[in-house]
């Protein structure tokens, strides 16, 4: 192994050996240092030298980087923890690991005192979303589109004009949560939050409260979050004090007396549709969805059938179509594959069938109620005729309570059929409609 003195002549003159990779030149001033020159003229220092029996070579760095006193300052280093027994590529390793350990850390630090409540928020409805289209999930297991509408709604900023109706959309409940840094929420804020929203929107905030609950304990699930939020400020004894009761819609109903102004000021409404989808919502005690996502092709007239998407039952459940529905779907245009159809929404099917709803009611003169409210007076008008609580169930798709009911009671459409039509007459009678299968829907008539 020749060695020479490096100077600055000699490092810019060295050269690779012909027909060799690389080569290697030798200081004699710094042991173990090298000059390493490539086939292509790439030149870089490197330490050689023997520890623990082995060889071991070290690349210093570039000569464009690199001094000759400073390479061989470095070799000189080396050598000496080599003589120590110190593998300096194990320490380098180490010091590496050490170093981005620190940057995680600041990495870290950084993420926790800057993210936003909002950040994880979208994170949290796009995992949802994700959820939602996925077909092994069962229903019930994952949020259905009123769901996450919901949730859009109660987090919106407002102040944008309302797609339907005048005016502009109102700042949703967990807005204000939203704009804050997830370090920042705790009980306190919880706390405050929810007194202020409970004195103006008690509903909202209750309901407010309790997504913002759900999503608090995704995040403490998620590894980026965990470490970031304070996750016992949702359970705290205090904020939740502040939280509204639900309340039990006693009221939500309509009455039997109730039920011939009703009829009259439903039928009135100036769009058939939305007073066809009124009626059958009371007559049939579906959820609203349930009923505006009706397609034609889940519509049997012959057998008296409806299909309805069920939020519990994957495969849907099948309900009589009594004969007094039946002629209302009959005479509803044809437009699309929607029932109940409109020619201006962009899904092609009803959007917002409240607004007409509460008009109908202001000029009945009857108090409000909402559309759930009219699959709440199904039930409740049901003991009227004696309607079996089981059969009631069915039809209205509620999970069964009893063993017996979920695992081996289902009964046959002919049979919910008797007593739904039991139903459907009597309701017809209270509200004054005489009407006969013969009969059009557009010749039914109030008997005075």
């Amino acid at each position: 192994m020749n060695r020479v003195n490096f100077t600055a002549d000699r490092v810019t003159r060295f050269e690779c050996e012909a027909g060799k990779k690389q080569t290697i030149h030798w200081d004699a001033k710094a042991p173990g240092l090298g000059l390493r020159v490539s086939a292509g003229g790439a030149k870089s220092y490197v330490f050689e030298s023997r520890l623990d029996g082995k060889t071991i070579r070290i690349t210093i760095g570039d000569i464009r980087t690199w001094t000759i006193a400073k390479a061989q300052a470095e070799a000189t280093r080396l050598k000496a923890m080599c003589d120590q027994g110190i593998d300096p590529r194990q320490q380098k390793a180490e010091q590496l690991a050490k170093n981005e350990a620190v940057r995680e850390a600041a990495k870290v630090a950084a993420f926790r005192e800057s993210v936003t409540v909002s950040e994880a928020w979208q994170a949290y409805l796009a995992y949802q979303q994700e959820r939602m289209a996925l077909t092994h999930i069962e229903k019930g297991k994952k949020w259905g589109e009123r769901h996450m509408a919901d949730h859009l709604n109660l987090s919106q900023a407002g102040g944008e004009p309302k797609k339907r109706g005048k005016g502009l959309t109102v700042q949703g409940v967990l807005y204000p949560l939203l704009q804050m840094r997830m370090v920042d929420i705790d009980a306190e804020v919880l706390t405050d939050w929810q007194r202020k929203e409970a004195a103006e929107r008690a509903n909202n905030a209750r309901q407010g409260f309790e997504m913002f609950r759900a999503f608090w304990r995704w995040c403490g699930s998620r590894e980026e979050y965990r470490g970031i939020i304070d996750r016992q400020a949702v359970e705290n004894p205090e904020a939740r004090s502040e939280v509204p009761s639900r309340k039990a819609k006693r009221f939500d109903v309509l009455e039997r007396a109730h039920l011939a102004p009703w009829f009259a000021a439903v039928g009135d409404l100036s769009n058939p549709v939305i007073g066809a989808y009124l009626q059958a919502l009371l007559l049939t005690g579906a959820r609203r969805e349930e009923l505006a996502a009706l397609r034609w092709s889940e519509v049997d007239f012959r057998w008296g059938a409806l299909w309805l998407n069920d939020k519990v039952e994957a495969d849907g459940r099948k309900v009589p179509l009594t004969p007094y529905v039946s002629h209302l779907l009959a005479a509803l245009p044809r437009r699309n594959e929607w029932v109940f159809s409109s020619p201006t929404a962009a899904n092609g099917r009803i959007q917002e069938p409240r607004i007409p709803h509460n008009r109908a009611l202001d000029v009945a003169g009857l108090p409000h109620v909402s559309l759930h409210g009219l699959r709440r007076t199904f039930r409740s008008l049901a003991e009227w005729v004696e309607m079996p609580a089981g059969v009631v169930a069915q039809i209205m798709g509620h999970r069964p309570s009893a063993t017996a009911e979920k695992h081996y009671t289902n009964r046959p459409l002919e049979l919910l059929a008797v007593w739904h039509g039991k139903y459907e007459a009597w309701i017809l009678e209270q509200a004054g409609i005489a009407y006969s299968t013969s009969e059009q829907p557009e010749r039914l008539r109030l008997v005075k």
